[in-house]
C-alpha cells in the first residue's frame, strides 16, 4: 500500500521513498494542502496574502470585521461593516440578489401617480439631457460644463475662496427636503418653468412644481421598451454604498461608491468640466426625500494623476467629504478588494452588479429610481476584439453580446460590485462604452484592484492613519 496520500505517486529507493505530490498538495506524504492566494483565495474568507514560506498564506479581514480563531473566516466587529446590504445573508442564501422581477410601472405613492417617463422628461431634466454627448464612445455621465472649461488639476480643494464651487457656506449634512429648497433657489426653477408655459405660484413646493411640470411636459415617445438596458429597481438598503454626486447647481454629475465614512470612489472623467459640490447618500428616488437620506458637501476631490482623458485610462477619482456619513441600514460602505482578490473576482464569467440612475436606453432619459443590473465579466481578449478604441490592463469589460443589459450614460463612476462569501466588493468603476447594450459591444470599467496603493496613499496624505479603512488595505 502506498504511503502517499491525495493521489501522490510513490518513488521507492533502496531504504527510503519519496512522494511526488499533485500540484495542490505538499508534505512528505502529500498530506498537506498547498495554499496560494491565486487559487480559491487561499481558503481565506476575505483578504489573502502570500507569505515568504512556500505555499502558505496569511488571511485578514476587511474594514469592520475581525479574523476568527481558525485564521480563515471573518466575523462582524462593527455595527455597519463594509460590503453588507440591508438583508445580505438572506439575499445571498435565497439568491434574492439574482431575482430580476419586473419593475413596477407606477409610483408607489398615490400623490405621485405620474408615469416614470413623464417625471424623467421635465424641462429641467430635458435641458440637462441636451448636454449629453452624442459621441457613440462616451464616458457614461451627464456632461454639463459649469466651470467654463476643463480642469487640469488632479487635486482640487473646494474650499478655496476663488473656487466657484466652494463649500464654505454649505452645511455639513442636509436633508433631501433642504436640498430641494436649495435647488429651487439655485436653479431659478420658477423662471425655467415659465419659459415652458407653466405658471408657478411662489408658494408651491419644489415637489409640487416637479409634478406640475411632469404633467405638462409628458413624453410623446411611442417606445414602450423604456428599460431596454435591463435594469431592475435597487430598493432602499440594497445598494447602500451608492452615492449620487451633484454640482453646485444641483445637477447630477455622476455616481460614486462609499468606501468609508469620509471617502467616495468615482470616475475621473466625471470631473473634467465640472467640480463635485455635494453628494447624497441613502438615495433611491431622485425626486423625493428618502428615509434617512443625507446630503454632504465635498471638501476635495482627487483625479488620478495619470488619468488620460482621450482613452479613459486611469479613470478613477476620490472625493473627500466635509463631514462623516452617518452609517445606517441605507448608508454603509462597500469593501475594497486587495489586488489578489480583485484578480480573482474579475475572472471571465464572474457575475457583477452595476447600479445607477443612468439612461434606460442609449440617448434616452435618466432613471428616476436607482436601478441595478447583473452582468458577466468578459474575457480580456474579447474586450479588446470588440472595439477599435484603446483597451488597457487598467480596464475590464462586462455584458452580453446580444442581450439588452448594460450600463449607460449617467451611470459613470458607479460601482461594479461582486459578492464573495456573502460580502460585496467594489471591483470596477463605470467608465466608458460604445452606445448602450449594443450588439457585440460591452461596458468598460476601471479595474479598482490596480489602484489600491494610490487609494491608500491619497487617504493617508489627507486623512492620516485615522481612517479605519487604511489598517485593512
Amino acid at each position: 500500500m502506498s504511503p502517499c496520500e491525495n493521489g501522490g505517486i510513490c518513488q521507492q529507493y533502496h531504504y527510503s521513498y519519496t512522494c511526488l505530490c499533485p500540484p495542490r498538495f505538499m508534505g512528505r506524504h502529500c498530506e498537506n494542502g498547498r495554499h496560494e492566494c491565486w487559487y480559491k483565495n487561499g481558503d481565506c474568507w476575505q483578504y489573502c496574502a502570500d507569505t515568504p514560506r512556500a505555499m502558505s498564506v496569511t488571511c485578514s479581514c476587511a474594514n469592520g470585521y475581525t479574523l476568527n480563531m481558525d485564521g480563515k473566516s471573518c466575523e462582524k466587529a462593527a455595527s455597519f461593516p463594509c460590503g453588507l446590504t440591508i438583508s445580505s445573508s438572506r439575499a445571498l442564501e435565497d439568491d434574492d440578489i439574482d431575482s430580476d422581477e419586473p419593475l413596477p410601472t407606477q409610483s408607489p405613492d398615490p400623490e405621485l401617480a405620474v408615469t416614470e417617463k413623464t417625471l424623467l422628461n421635465t424641462p429641467d431634466s430635458l435641458s440637462h439631457q441636451k448636454n449629453i454627448t452624442h459621441n457613440e464612445t462616451t464616458g457614461r455621465h451627464n456632461t454639463r460644463n459649469e466651470t467654463g472649461g476643463n480642469s487640469t488639476e488632479s487635486v482640487t480643494d473646494l474650499t478655496a475662496p476663488d473656487n466657484r464651487t466652494s463649500t464654505a457656506n454649505t452645511n455639513d449634512t442636509k436633508t433631501m427636503r433642504e436640498l430641494e429648497e436649495d435647488r429651487q433657489r439655485q436653479t431659478g426653477v420658477n423662471e425655467k418653468i415659465a419659459k415652458h408655459g407653466e405658471d408657478v405660484k411662489e408658494n408651491k413646493t419644489w415637489q409640487e412644481e416637479k409634478i406640475a411640470i411632469a404633467k405638462e411636459v409628458e413624453d410623446n415617445s411611442t417606445d414602450d421598451e423604456s428599460r431596454i438596458v435591463g435594469g431592475v429597481r435597487c430598493e432602499l438598503g440594497h445598494c447602500p454604498w451608492q452615492v449620487l454626486i451633484r454640482s453646485h447647481r444641483g445637477y447630477e454629475i455622476c455616481s460614486g461608491s462609499l468606501i468609508s465614512n469620509r471617502w467616495v470612489l468615482s470616475a475621473a472623467h466625471c470631473f473634467e468640466a465640472v467640480n463635485p459640490h455635494h453628494v447624497t447618500v441613502g438615495d433611491y428616488d431622485k425626486f423625493r426625500r428618502d428615509q434617512d437620506e443625507q446630503k454632504i458637501a465635498v471638501l476635495k476631490f482627487f483625479s488620478h494623476p495619470h488619468y488620460f482623458a482621450e482613452h479613459y485610462d486611469h479613470d478613477i477619482a476620490l472625493l473627500y467629504l466635509r463631514s462623516p456619513v452617518i452609517f445606517n441600514e441605507y448608508a454603509r460602505p462597500i469593501c475594497l478588494p486587495t489586488p489578489s482578490l480583485g484578480r480573482l473576482l474579475t475572472q471571465e464569467g464572474e457575475i457583477g452588479q452595476v447600479s445607477g440612475w443612468g439612461a434606460t436606453r442609449y440617448m434616452g432619459p435618466s432613471s428616476r429610481f436607482l436601478l441595478r443590473v447583473r452582468l458577466p465579466i468578459v474575457k480580456q481578449e474579447d474586450c479588446i476584439a470588440s472595439t477599435a478604441k484603446m483597451f488597457t490592463g487598467n480596464m475590464f469589460c462586462a455584458g452580453y453580446r446580444t442581450e439588452v443589459k448594460d450600463s449607460c450614460q449617467g451611470d459613470s463612476g458607479g460601482p461594479f460590485a461582486v459578492a464573495y462569501r456573502q460580502t460585496w466588493y467594489l471591483v470596477g468603476v463605470v467608465s466608458w462604452g460604445e452606445k448602450c447594450a449594443s450588439e457585440g459591444k460591452f461596458g468598460v470599467y476601471t479595474r479598482v484592484a490596480n489602484y489600491i496603493p494610490w487609494i491608500k496613499e491619497t487617504i493617508i496624505d489627507n486623512d492620516g492613519l485615522e481612517d479605519s479603512l487604511i489598517a485593512t488595505l
